[in-house]
């Protein structure tokens, strides 16, 4: 971004160097105004991925009041990770192609209106669909807000923007869990949408007031087609997935479903590859770092997202905690992720980001099959707290080396939208498709294990043990994805392209 770009005369200086003009005290002010940007940018980015998890706890009392399915339920996670993850890299490429300032507050509106809607619903399809509205409004939020962030910070400072926006993404998915068990105990589940309306206000007034209405030099074309290809494709295709617990993986719904949703993936590529500028540039997978970086961030997420599902379900269901005792046992999980998030942000300039990635894996393995021995008679002290702990440091380590792999070679004008979209995208994607999974074998194992038509403690059991090795799965397969796919000369100092990435 250079400063011919700014559309304000009185915008912050985006390079983040000093004008030789400028006085001590210009300066000092252009310090200030970049950190508050920062703060209202990670304030909508902590919105965003909170809402990824602060929905957990409330949905037993959503589905008692709005007369959800079991297996409709589970759509006011995924309607809400679809459209995010789905639609985030159309939204970075807006990023590019108009005001980013524009793209932020847009998406900041479409989001505080859905939340609005959410809590005010009064049937599932309403609250489904606003939970739709919800993640369209989202990606436009993240993606831009990291396009933002990338744009108005370079260097060191860069560097430690990002290790705050990553603390801060990480923790935000416990303080979910947190957030939701207080608001559900003490007011009602509406409320866990509710909460957003009065932050966004905030949010919006700073925005207008402190963050530059600039825009990048490129102008790619929007590749709208790709975009609703790779949506509904992924759409299709974990919708089969969650038909087959109650179809059965061979009914002709199930195979339908999954057929469709393949041959719009398919879809999606052959778009990509024609297209005079593709929402993903096939070519950049080229490059062993983006291609393995995203593979690790997408089953990152696979594995953590189903982890605090049925975690959560394993303390209320089984062990009989309340909502807010819920909310408040993840609270160590919370305080692992910012202290390791931190941590990591430093390490990574010294031993590069492969070692991060294969240390936060193994971490990831230790403590899922931690979780898988949990009993029905257990103890949140001795099976819970340990593991829960390893997964925090492994999530936080993992939050900075993978987006790190992923971006380092994406930093040309033009592609910041394209790097802020692809990294968030794998993220939302990668937990839609493993809460899919890990709730399709937790419950068809559960299933066979019940002779009741509600499943007992004993059942349900089952089902969580398995799935916490199947997601313990998911991270040695990060491992090993991380091992020989990524690529870093350890000591080798960052570039600054590089050091943005330190999400």
């Amino acid at each position: 971004m250079t400063t011919n770009e700014r559309s304000d005369p009185d915008a912050v200086v985006l390079t983040g160097k000093p004008e030789p003009s400028e006085t001590p005290a210009r300066s000092s002010d252009q310090v200030r105004g970049r950190t508050l940007v920062l703060v209202v940018l990670c304030l909508a980015q902590f919105m965003c991925v909170l809402d990824d998890t602060i929905v957990n706890i409330a949905l037993p009392s959503i589905q008692t009041e709005l007369g959800f399915s079991g297996t409709s339920l589970q759509w006011v996670l995924n309607g809400y990770l679809l459209t995010f993850g789905g639609l985030l890299l159309l939204a970075g490429r807006a990023s590019d192609l108009f005001v980013r300032r524009t793209v932020f507050l847009t998406g900041l509106t479409v989001f505080g209106l859905a939340s609005l809607t959410c809590g005010l619903a009064v049937s599932p399809a309403m609250l489904v669909i606003s939970r739709i509205a919800q993640g369209i409004g989202a990606a436009m939020m993240s993606a831009s807000a990291l396009a933002i962030l990338t744009a108005t910070f370079t260097g060191p400072a860069r560097a430690r923007a990002f290790g705050l926006w990553g603390g801060l993404s990480g923790a935000a998915g416990a303080t979910g869990v947190l957030l939701g068990g207080l608001l559900t105990s003490t007011l009602n589940w509406r409320w866990v949408f509710l909460v957003n309306v009065p932050v966004l206000v905030v949010v919006a007034v700073l925005t207008l007031r402190r963050v530059s209405a600039v825009r990048s030099s490129a102008r790619p074309p929007l590749d709208l087609w790709g975009a609703i290809t790779v949506t509904t494709g992924l759409g299709l295709l974990i919708f089969g997935i969650v038909k087959s617990e109650q179809s059965g993986w061979g009914s002709p719904v199930t195979l339908s479903t999954l057929a469709a949703g393949v041959v719009l993936l398919v879809a999606f590529l052959l778009v990509e590859r024609k297209h005079p500028s593709p929402l993903v540039p096939l070519g950049v997978f080229a490059r062993r770092n983006v291609t393995g970086g995203a593979i690790c961030a997408l089953l990152l997420a696979s594995t953590m997202l189903g982890t605090f599902f049925f975690l959560s379900l394993y303390l209320q269901q089984v062990l009989g905690f309340s909502a807010l005792q819920n909310g408040v046992a993840f609270l160590p999980f919370a305080i692992a992720v910012m202290f390791s998030a931190a941590v990591s942000s430093q390490l990574v300039t010294k031993v590069g980001f492969k070692p991060l990635l294969m240390g936060g894996f193994g971490l990831l393995v230790v403590a899922l099959l931690w979780l898988a021995q949990i009993g029905l008679h257990g103890s949140y002290w001795v099976d819970v707290l340990g593991p829960a702990l390893l997964a925090g440091v492994g999530l936080g380590t993992l939050l900075v080396s993978s987006v790190t792999a992923t971006t380092q070679d994406l930093s040309g004008e033009g592609e910041l939208g394209l790097a802020s979209g692809l990294v968030t995208s794998t993220n939302q994607v990668g937990g839609a498709l493993g809460l899919a999974i890990l709730s399709t074998a937790a419950f068809a194992r559960a299933d066979s294990h019940s002779t009741a038509q509600a499943a007992a403690p004993e059942s349900l059991l089952a089902g969580f043990q398995l799935a916490f090795y199947v997601a313990a799965g998911f991270a040695l397969l990060g491992l090993v994805v991380s091992a020989v796919v990524t690529t870093r000369v350890v000591g080798q100092p960052l570039n600054e392209a590089q050091q943005m990435a330190r999400h």
